[in-house]
């Protein structure tokens, strides 16, 4: 019997050139059998990047999508993905390196999925009290984001019929299908990801807007609507 290995599947729509040059670290991490990048980006810029990786390294996979949307991007990375555990990170997301360890570590078929505690790359108080919430948020209810880098046994994904096909919080509505069947594995060793939304429209906006799209969402709110209060 072959070992488990990790896929990493990474949604990208034209991010700035050091963010994509950072998905080179996830292609060396112990237990990674490939970096499939799904691309839904019209900057020339991201593009020819990506093609530029992926001839650097035979494990770097580069696929074009011509449907904007994470969940239909990260479906469309899963199916030509070849590990046994499949690995969601969003490209602004940074791992640490011991990461996918843990993953191998602590999955099995009792517990086939699990999430990352998170910090921000702002390391100020206001952003260091936003990340405790959020990681007591998805303790207490075993719901949590993509920004949390949600792993999970590629046989549970199937099952779970893959994301949602929405255009908003898909990453809320797979885990509260997972959370049915059994609590996450919590990994306290945290990811950081990007504080820019935070900062770009202010803490105290950005905080009331999620929680008011996630009670939208909850109420029976379409995700299309949500998708343009989001936006």
């Amino acid at each position: 019997m072959q070992p488990p290995t990790i896929s990493v599947i990474v949604p990208v729509r034209n991010e700035d050139p050091g963010t994509i040059s950072k998905l080179t670290d996830l292609v060396n991490l112990e237990g990674i059998a490939e970096v499939v990048v799904v691309n839904c980006s019209d900057q020339h810029s991201t593009t020819d990047r990506l093609k530029e990786l992926q001839s650097k390294f035979n494990s770097f996979k580069v696929i074009n999508s011509e449907i904007a949307g994470r969940a239909h991007q990260m479906n469309q990375g899963e199916a030509i993905a070849s590990g046994s555990i499949l690995w969601f990170i969003h490209a602004d997301t940074s791992v640490p390196e011991s990461s996918a360890k843990f993953i191998l570590e602590s999955i099995s078929t009792e517990r086939p999925w699990g999430r990352f505690d998170i910090r921000f790359d702002n390391p100020s108080v206001r952003m260091k009290l936003v990340a405790f919430a959020v990681n007591l948020r998805s303790g207490l209810t075993g719901v949590c984001s993509g920004d949390q880098a949600i792993f999970l046994l590629r046989s549970q994904f199937h099952k779970m019929g893959g994301f949602p096909n929405i255009p908003l919080l898909e990453d809320i509505a797979l885990t509260k299908n997972l959370r049915r069947e059994t609590q996450a594995i919590r990994i306290r060793t945290p990811v950081t990801t990007s504080a820019r939304r935070w900062e770009n429209h202010g803490y105290l906006r950005t905080i009331f807007l999620m929680w008011f799209i996630r009670f939208l969402f909850w109420v029976g709110v379409s995700p299309r609507k949500l998708a343009r209060l989001y936006r």
